[in-house]
């Protein structure tokens, strides 16, 4: 095999493995994050205040199911959107000998930082626009008879402009959540494991989830900037831009208005990169991906 067919090899398991669990945990912490949507979309003399009586409130208001509206465009864009996440990181990785252990901590440190960062570029032009169709199925503040329906709509009356209306925001959170997110789960998995093709579910669990946690928490701000965005057409209160919703945010509610939702984002993100990264390295191993690049070194 030559370069490009280890290069290919390499970046299909990849791709199959992300997109798998890119699934399991997008579906799995679904009920989270529709709390989550509606304790930051909601205004500051709205009734959900608190996780709590946010999720009170939906299961009285929809039933048990309307925790679950908008799960379709999760179905249908999660599984795409996380197998280029986590192929480009992998491929990104090796070419920037951030998988390099003779290279120094910091370096692949650096590396990874850098490799996490192209991920989301990519991942997020096919992930944005899902995410936008799940925030305004999750809220329901319009009829929509389902996510067709709704994709329909926004195009109709918004334009396909407002399925990335949140691009920006999104990258300028993504960014450095991810920045932060692979170098330290890179680091915590060293701690918990010392053979890098060895397969530990713990290991993967614990540190996925202090990564997502940490990276979580660092982040909120721009999410909620970001779901106000998304959701301001069914909301009814416009925004300029990502600058103008951090700036009123912060007017109108203080620091509180930051904090919107942070610890379901913190327990979505704890509980769903475990689940995400457990699940990764799990189908990688499935597939003989430790098998494959022990045989076919150039593709590390």
């Amino acid at each position: 095999m030559g370069d490009f067919e280890d290069e290919v090899g390499a970046s299909a398991v990849h791709m199959a493995a992300g997109a798998i669990a890119g699934a399991a945990e997008h579906m799995g912490m679904f009920p989270i994050d529709t709390i989550k949507t509606h304790v930051q979309a909601a205004k500051k003399d709205q009734a959900y205040k608190s996780v709590l009586s946010t999720a009170k409130e939906v299961y009285k208001a929809r039933g048990f199911f309307g925790l679950f509206r908008g799960i379709t465009a999760v179905a249908l864009g999660s599984g795409p959107a996380h197998g280029v996440y986590f192929a480009a990181y992998e491929f990104f990785k090796k070419h920037s000998g951030g998988g390099n252990l003779n290279n120094s901590q910091l370096y692949q440190s650096l590396a990874q930082a850098g490799s996490g960062a192209m991920s989301t570029v990519l991942s997020e032009c096919i992930h944005t626009p899902m995410d936008t169709i799940k925030q305004k199925r999750q809220l329901s503040l319009k009829a929509y008879t389902g996510t067709i329906d709704c994709i329909r709509t926004v195009i109709r009356t918004e334009g396909v402009r407002a399925l990335y209306a949140s691009y920006t925001t999104t990258l300028v959170m993504g960014l450095p959540f991810n920045i932060f997110y692979f170098p330290v789960y890179e680091i915590l998995r060293k701690l918990f494991k010392s053979d890098p093709h060895s397969h530990d579910p713990l290991a993967h669990v614990c540190a996925g989830g202090g990564a997502g946690a940490a990276a979580g928490a660092i982040t909120n701000p721009f999410d909620v900037a970001k779901t106000r965005l998304q959701t301001q057409g069914d909301v009814g209160k416009p925004y300029r831009g990502l600058i103008d919703a951090m700036i009123r945010i912060w007017k109108e509610e203080g620091p509180a208005g930051y904090a919107r939702g942070l610890l379901p984002r913190m327990l979505f993100y704890t509980t769903s990169a475990g689940i995400a990264w457990a699940t990764y390295e799990y189908v990688k191993d499935l597939l003989g991906a430790d098998k494959y690049l022990k045989e076919h070194p150039r593709a590390q």
